[in-house]
């Protein structure tokens, strides 16, 4: 991997679901089994991943993305605007949100260079239903990154990835900064607008 952006990006492997009953599945499952059965089929795949993006952004889309609670990612990130919003806009920040992490986790993909995982025990509160989980990524050029998983347990869907911290730095938190800044100076309506232009511009921050 070339930088933390290419670690954020393996990150999200462990999100990809390990077939049917991985509702049933413990945070540690999940990262261990998932990240393993991604790598794989990365390491298989003959040819230049740069030049077949859409390779990983329909395996991002078809098996990432539905692993994540991006309605609670999305609250998260939106902090105390979220009760401002109305049931439209938090739709539509939802999908917009959704789109840049799309982009956020495929792009750096790209960059995979057969890196190495470790894992570290899970921490689990199942009576609070909150979990983490951490990892480190070797580098070929530096250290290795840490990273942690926070999970949490719906009724539903069973135990999901609320957030990602790289080297102690929030996913979520990144994005409530970024997010209460433009709600200031423009309103709810101008994050959206501001997030929809990113998104046809292809890019991957705010």
């Amino acid at each position: 991997m070339r930088n933390v952006r290419a670690a954020v990006a393996l990150a999200c492997l462990v999100l990809l679901p390990f077939g049917a009953g991985a509702a049933d599945r413990g945070p540690e499952e999940i990262v261990r089994e998932t990240t393993e059965q991604v790598l794989d089929e990365l390491r298989s795949y003959e040819g230049n991943l740069e030049d077949n993006p859409g390779f990983v952004y329909d395996l991002v889309r078809r098996e990432v993305l539905p692993q994540i609670n991006m309605e609670l990612v999305t609250r998260l990130a939106l902090g105390r605007y979220w009760n401002e919003a109305s049931e439209a806009q938090r739709e539509q920040l939802t999908e917009e949100l959704t789109t840049l992490l799309l982009r956020t986790y495929s792009q750096p993909l790209l960059d995979y260079e057969d890196e190495d995982v470790r894992y570290r025990s899970a921490n689990v509160d199942e009576e609070r239903g909150r979990a983490s989980m951490s990892v480190e990524v070797d580098q070929r050029d530096g250290p290795a990154i840490p990273i942690t998983y926070k999970f949490r347990k719906g009724e539903r869907n069973g135990w999901q990835v609320y957030d990602v911290t790289v080297e102690g730095v929030s996913l979520v938190t990144s994005y409530r900064d970024s997010f209460g800044s433009e709600i200031r100076r423009s309103g709810v309506d101008g994050l959206l607008e501001k997030l929809e232009e990113r998104n046809r511009a292809g890019e991957t921050e705010l």
